[in-house]
């Protein structure tokens, strides 16, 4: 009896593990942050481009700094805000820097740069409270990819 009782359990034991072999993994769910913001409107996209005069960047883990002065440069850049609104980001999406908007000397507008895997956005400032939230165009994208590139080589 305790022979059958040994042998059953060790049976018992040898479908259990292999079942737990033959589970796969789940995949892990990516969290996601609800924005509620509005857009930038046409009209201070329009502003930026007749009057922004500088750009300025600061990465916070990049070994760089990136100004524009240029007029042309900046209105490239300017279209990077693509006329889109964002209703969510992943929750690992944090901000690689700070943009600022200037005119004259004063800054018009300031956004944090979300940027990474299957995030790209604008979080537009003022002070530090979030009020507006675009999506970034495919030139941006490409723009920040090029920047990290640089960063990382230096």
């Amino acid at each position: 009896m305790k022979q059958l009782l040994s042998s059953f359990i060790l049976l018992a034991l040898i479908f259990s593990c292999k079942n737990q072999e033959e589970k796969k993994p789940e995949k892990p769910q990516v969290q996601i942050k609800e924005i509620n913001l509005p857009p930038v409107t046409n009209d201070m996209i329009n502003k930026m481009l007749m009057e922004v005069d500088y750009i300025d960047y600061i990465f916070h883990n990049l070994p760089i700094s990136v100004s524009q002065d240029e007029k042309e440069s900046i209105n490239s850049n300017i279209v990077f805000i693509k006329n889109e609104a964002v209703s969510s980001i992943p929750a690992n999406c944090k901000p690689i820097g700070r943009k600022f908007y200037n005119i004259k000397g004063e800054t018009y507008l300031s956004a944090d740069i979300y940027f990474g895997e299957g995030c790209a956005v604008y979080i537009f400032l003022d002070g530090e409270k979030p009020v507006y939230a675009n999506k970034m165009t495919e030139q941006g994208i490409v723009f920040y990819n090029n920047i990290i590139a640089t960063g990382k080589k230096q």
